[in-house]
């Protein structure tokens, strides 16, 4: 009778050991994730710590050891060694806040996981090291870490723009994008006496800063100039010019749309500036945390006025700040041509939305500007770029260095959140909003490197690029 009990009461013994197994199953996966975030946050407490101290504080042994690890664990070709200096990364990867985009989308591959045995080894390694390195505070030299060039082209928690990117560093798809946007020459655009690459010893960044100075400035539509000298026109175009519209300003914050942006918590940095410009139609509601919810300016394309998708007319968005617009003319065009066939049809749009909003301050950038900037950015690359206008990433930072005294600029450079998401409120991956396809945004981020005042950490951490601002330069020695 007791042998009958016992196998009647087998299947209930089967039943409760597979609860046990599956609850320590779940146990252990949830103390993965414990320890491998854990170990990450201890790590980012050290950097932060130093970079307070406006230098890399020595880390300790065991960080080395993490960052090893996070080879295993997320799949990456990371190389790890001891060097003084910052922390230097080889990456390919930011977003964009543009609006051209190649055909075909880029397709994300991914290397199979580790057994779920070595992932909680792992995780448990980055927390021992990291709380390791925390409570003894070894003196060891500043990490440096590099991506070889082989690396699967994926996001990583160490990565920052190497300003000596190439169009040679692409993948085979961008190449090809990349040639044929260069073979192109929709704007006439014609290679000035100085050609390009001509400032092959690289200026400095103090140096590039001076000559955007003194080669380019903000210049916007005026009633009296060529075709818009008209009784008609008089009443839409802004009396005052854009700095006395705004004033002084000491401190401004460009906000890229990049999908980078997300979860980064700079909502309240990015309020407390000056002012804050803003691209295109990206959104703040529902998003404040992460970008903010000041609108100072915001800068938009002509094809984003055009598109019925954006609803320009009669999107609320639109109606906040101060707005300016830019349509591509050709290189070499005057106003009366550009007026007569614009890119797309920015003066029938900007003429409607002025009467439905009379009261809000709306600018015409002048066309030769971008021509100005290409210029620039032609003369200080060893390789030809793309005859297209620059980004509006590229303009609205050249647009509020004229400004602000101060101007940070968000995600332009990708910090450790970089992805392919294009922008922070819409569902597209391309590489191509990360380095470029019909705009020069390549070249345009090196420069940006470059001319960036800011540390190496800044990026890394918020993707925080620090500009001195035009009336802040001393130029008297810079070569331009």
């Amino acid at each position: 009778m007791d042998l009958l009990k016992w196998f009647m009461s087998a299947p209930r013994r089967a039943s409760r050991g597979c609860v046990c197994v599956t609850f320590s199953c779940l146990c252990l996966a949830v103390l993965y994730l414990v320890c491998l975030e854990t170990g990450l946050m201890l790590q980012d407490s050290v950097m932060r710590k130093a970079h307070q101290r406006h230098q890399i504080k020595p880390v300790a042994a065991p960080i080395m050891k993490i960052l090893r690890n996070i080879q295993t664990t997320s799949g990456h070709n990371i190389s790890v060694a001891s060097a003084s200096g910052s922390i230097h990364v080889l990456s390919n990867v930011t977003s964009s806040p543009d609006h051209h985009y190649p055909p075909e989308s880029e397709k994300k591959t991914s290397k199979p996981s580790p057994s779920w045995w070595g992932g909680w080894f792992h995780g448990v390694t980055h927390f021992v090291h990291a709380l390791a390195s925390v409570m003894s505070g070894s003196q060891q030299e500043p990490v440096r870490v590099s991506y070889s060039h082989n690396a699967p082209k994926r996001s990583s928690h160490w990565a920052v723009w190497n300003e000596k990117m190439s169009s040679t560093q692409l993948n085979k798809r961008l190449q090809k994008v990349f040639l044929n946007y260069r073979a192109m020459n929709k704007y006439n655009v014609v290679q000035r006496d100085r050609g390009w690459g001509s400032n092959r010893a690289q200026l400095a960044g103090h140096e590039l800063l001076c000559m955007l100075k003194e080669r380019t400035n903000v210049e916007t539509l005026q009633s009296h100039q060529g075709p818009l000298d008209v009784v008609d026109w008089a009443k839409y175009l802004p009396v005052q010019n854009l700095s006395e519209e705004l004033g002084p300003l000491k401190n401004c914050a460009v906000v890229s749309s990049a999908g980078s942006i997300q979860r980064s918590s700079l909502g309240k940095e990015i309020d407390s500036h000056d002012a804050v410009l803003r691209f295109n139609g990206a959104p703040v509601l529902r998003y404040a945390d992460d970008v903010g919810k000041k609108t100072t300016l915001r800068l938009i394309n002509s094809q984003v006025m055009a598109s019925e998708n954006h609803k320009f007319l009669d999107n609320p968005l639109y109606t906040s700040g101060i707005l300016v617009a830019w349509d591509p003319a050709p290189y070499y065009a005057n106003l009366s041509e550009w007026f007569k066939k614009p890119d797309y049809p920015i003066f029938k749009r900007y003429k409607e939305y002025r009467q439905r909003h009379p009261n809000q301050p709306f600018y015409i950038l002048h066309p030769q500007v971008q021509w100005r900037l290409w210029d620039i950015i032609q003369e200080n690359t060893e390789e030809r770029i793309q005859r297209n206008p620059p980004s509006s990433g590229f303009l609205g930072t050249f647009l509020m260095l004229s400004l602000c005294d101060l101007v940070h600029v968000y995600e332009y450079l990708p910090s450790r959140r970089q992805t392919d998401l294009c922008h922070y409120y819409e569902k597209f991956h391309d590489a191509a909003c990360t380095l470029g396809a019909y705009h020069p945004l390549l070249f345009e981020k090196n420069l940006v490197k470059r001319m960036n005042q800011g540390s190496d950490l800044d990026i890394i951490l918020h993707g925080k690029v620090t500009l001195h601002g035009f009336r802040t330069l001393n130029c008297s020695r810079a070569s331009i």
